[in-house]
């Protein structure tokens, strides 16, 4: 298999994933590091941990969140509202959708 320094990624060939995936899962899984796999010398995939994929998508959903809750503050800013109306909203807002969703469980 092919060798592994601290500062280069896993790199393996498709050969090499086809003969050895059960111990290079095993390593990935270990190490909670990414190893590229090549053909022909061109890198073609990623293959991660699962641990290493949930942080990935937990930093997509935060850069979403980033984005949307900058958007939220430059909309507000342009409406002019204040910080204590804008949570005066929200909270009637939220008191709404509760009343919504929760009134016809009775």
């Amino acid at each position: 298999m092919t060798k592994h320094t601290s500062n280069n990624p896993f790199v393996f060939t498709m050969t090499e994933v086809r003969r050895n995936l059960t111990a290079i899962v095993r390593k990935l899984r270990r190490k909670h590091e990414p190893a590229i796999i090549k053909r022909g010398g061109e890198s073609i995939a990623v293959l991660l941990s699962m641990a290493e994929y949930e942080r990935l998508l937990r930093y997509q959903k935060l850069a979403v969140f980033n984005k949307l809750a900058r958007k939220i503050g430059r909309d507000v800013e342009k409406s002019g509202l204040t910080e204590e109306q804008l949570m005066a909203e929200l909270e009637e807002t939220k008191r709404e959708v509760f009343r919504e969703q929760y009134s016809n469980l009775k």
